[in-house]
Order: C-alpha cells, then sequence, then structure tokens
C-alpha cells in the first residue's frame, strides 16, 4: 500500500474548501491503492510530475516509487 502526503498548499485547499471537495479528497487517497496512478479522470506525465484532472480539479502530484508515496503538490479548480 501506498501513503499520500499532502503539500501545504493542497492540504490548505482541502482544509479551506471543507465539504465542498469531500469526493475529491477520498479520490486522492484512492491513490493509495493504485500504486500512484489515477484510477479514473484524466492525466499526463510529465517528467517527475502527475497532472490529473478529476472533479473539476487539476491534482499536480509526484509519485515517488521508492518510497511508496504519492507528493500532492496542488489543487486548483478547474
Amino acid at each position: 500500500m501506498w501513503e499520500v502526503w499532502y503539500g501545504l498548499e493542497a492540504a490548505n485547499y482541502l482544509d479551506d474548501s471543507g465539504e465542498l471537495v469531500a469526493d475529491l479528497f477520498f479520490a486522492i487517497e484512492a491513490l493509495a491503492e493504485s500504486a500512484g496512478w489515477p484510477p479514473n479522470g484524466g492525466y499526463q506525465q510529465a517528467d517527475e510530475l502527475v497532472l490529473w484532472r478529476i472533479l473539476n480539479h487539476l491534482v499536480i502530484y509526484q509519485r515517488l516509487e521508492n518510497e511508496r508515496v504519492v507528493r500532492i503538490a496542488s489543487i486548483k479548480p478547474d
């Protein structure tokens, strides 16, 4: 099982948006069960980053394969 870590910007966005983004939070947490690859939504990989469009948001993150960690860098409304 992988872990999901949140950078300060992403954590603040989720905290500030509260219940409005609950489904988004659970979708992001599901990355832990899929080895860091989005199980749904459209995504593209650019160098070390994954850009994932899900639930009207753009989620930018890194897959740290050796550590089995997904590091969420940014979450922006689409």
